[in-house]
């Protein structure tokens, strides 16, 4: 393998790292107060995960409603004691599913240009020069 291969296969295995996924991760820490409306949090209680958004976080508790509710259903807010919270994660699936959409277009346009650049031939009509 030359080094321009090389090279291109690293960088295309660091977009697949990135680009892939919600980008789910643990929050540092928790403060109380509203995070964003529209904020994925799952919540692990029990060994059970919730997904909600609209999240308050309390000193003593934890609110938020469920993802496929309308953020301003009120009625349909659940609430865990902090207590029986395992581990909170917030994500966003939506710019995942994005990030894999240009993944998806992105990586053939790569391998394309990297093949015109090596030869030349590959991208013309005919494959002549």
């Amino acid at each position: 393998m030359n080094r321009r291969a090389g090279v291109a296969a690293a960088v295309g295995c660091a977009v697949l790292v990135v680009a892939c996924g919600a980008g789910w991760h643990r929050p540092a820490r928790l403060e109380p107060g509203p995070l964003a409306p529209r904020q994925q949090v799952e919540v692990w209680s029990g060994g059970k995960a919730r997904r909600w958004h609209a999240v308050q976080v309390g000193p003593d508790s934890i609110s938020g409603i469920p993802f496929v509710q309308a953020t301003t259903c009120d009625s349909c807010r659940i609430a865990l004691p902090r207590a029986a919270v395992d581990s909170v994660r917030l994500g966003d699936p939506v710019g995942g599913f994005w990030k894999t959409v240009g993944l998806v277009l992105g990586v053939p346009l790569l391998i394309w240009s990297i093949a015109c650049a090596t030869n030349r031939a590959f991208c013309l009509p005919g494959g002549s020069d």
